[in-house]
This record gives structure tokens, sequence and C-alpha cells, in this order.
């Protein structure tokens, strides 16, 4: 399976760009699945229920979202809408998983693609942000859920140490590690003695799961 991820869909801007791109990618590269961070899609502050479903429309299978997913007060009734039913467009919608657990909202997805299960999840870190439950430990606890062997984690944190530490802890447990957050592109991409590929980016970044099935 190849998978898209793009980091932090930006205001107006960045939503044109995944709208005149993002078909033309999955065609080249033979994208099975699309994966964006989309928190700071509404002028740079959160993200509408409107701007979420317009971002899932183009092709994007999952969003995640960060410290901003709050900004946009609507998306707390968007995503108390789900009501229950998985099939709802609210639940490809993530915040944070170590968020605290009486928040609206999920920090895991699980789904499948062309007849492949596969999941996301959504993290928070906490140097130099505010204060939520531990990452690692949550980590541990959404894994224990999860089913499917093409795991993609989200890690939206401050600290670069943060985000390459997320990716040693859950080497060989997950696809992988993907780091958002800062807006600036790096090319620390790697692949992990068990089999993890991190990264930390701002823009897009491709890669196949390596985890082993």
């Amino acid at each position: 399976m190849r998978i898209l991820f793009i980091g932090d869909i930006f205001g107006r801007p960045g939503r044109t760009i995944v709208k005149d791109r993002l078909p033309g990618l999955v065609r080249e590269h033979g994208i099975d699945l699309v994966i964006a961070n989309g928190e700071n899609s509404a002028a740079g502050f959160g993200i509408t229920p409107a701007l979420a479903e317009d971002l899932l429309s183009l092709g994007i299978d999952v969003i995640t979202t960060g410290n901003h997913v709050w900004d946009k007060r609507e998306i707390v009734d968007y995503f108390q809408s789900e009501n229950g039913n998985s099939s709802s467009p609210a639940r490809r919608v993530l915040r944070p998983g170590n968020y605290s657990s009486d928040l609206p909202g999920w920090g895991l997805y699980e789904g499948r693609k062309n007849d492949v299960p596969y999941a996301v999840i959504n993290l928070q870190g906490r140097v130099f942000m505010v204060a939520n439950d531990d990452p690692f430990r949550t980590a541990d606890r959404l894994l224990s859920q999860v089913k499917a062997k093409v795991i993609l984690v989200d890690i939206h944190a401050e600290a670069t140490s943060e985000k390459i530490s997320m990716g040693w802890y859950l080497d060989g447990r997950v696809s992988a590690v993907v780091g958002t957050h800062t807006h600036v592109p790096t090319a620390d991409e790697r692949v992990l003695p068990g089999g993890t590929a991190p990264t930390k980016t701002a823009f897009a970044t491709r890669f196949v799961p390596c985890r082993p099935m």
C-alpha cells in the first residue's frame, strides 16, 4: 500500500494546492491512501465542518489535527453529530487522542482501502505545548485496540526530539510516524531497525508502509 501524507494544510492557498495537485499525485504515484493534517485549513486557525467535508471530497481519506482543532467552535458539534455512526464523515476527522477523554472526537480511526485494513492515530506532544495526557502511554492504549497492520501515527508536536522519540518508541509496532505542527519542511526520512518509517514534514510525504505483516 502506498500512502500519501499531506502536512498542515494552511488556509485557502493550501486548500487550493491540494485541490489542484492531489488528483495528479495520486495517479502519478499510484497512491492508495491519502491522509492530511487539516487543523490550519480555515485561514490558518482550525477547521470547519464544511472545509473538512470539502477536503474529504477531494480524495483525502482521514484528516488529522492538533492544537488548533478547537479554534472553530462548530467542529465540536460536528464531532458530536457522529452519534455512533461509524460511517459518518465526521468520524474520519481526528483530534489528538491524548486529549482528555471527556472531550468530543477521537484520536483513532480504522478503515479499509482497496480491501486493506488500516489505522490512523493522532497524538499531540507536550514539550513547549499545553499539558495533555502522555502521548506515549496513549499510543500504547490506542494500539491495543487496533487490528490493522498498516498503521500511521501523526504526532503533532513542537520539539523535533519528541517526534523522533515517538518514532523510536513505536519502531516495529507501526508503519510510520509523521511529525506535524512546526511548518518547517525537513529531509529526515528514514527506516528504523524495526521497520517503522519516521519523518517530520510540513508538506507531502509518500512512503510504503514497512511494518512486518
